[in-house]
């Protein structure tokens, strides 16, 4: 996941991009903030919450969807 957006899949089988929206690591001011975890979104926006290493729940619907490989 090296790219600002990879494939994952719904429950039906469909393809969904998911958006990097931040990076690990990443925090708002050059301050000494704590570490923030990555954020995730689909195209259309909405939120996504990761599960484990492959799945991720979009927020509003409770969906889960599973990250694709090459």
């Amino acid at each position: 996941m090296n790219n600002d957006y990879f494939f994952a899949q719904d429950q039906a089988g469909g393809l969904q991009r998911v958006h990097v929206v931040r990076h690990s690591g990443e925090h708002e001011g050059g301050g000494d903030a704590s570490k923030r975890a990555a954020a995730y979104a689909l195209d259309d926006g909405r939120p996504l919450r990761r599960i484990d290493s492959d799945t991720f729940q979009i927020l509003d619907s409770g969906a889960l969807v599973t990250l694709v490989r090459d």
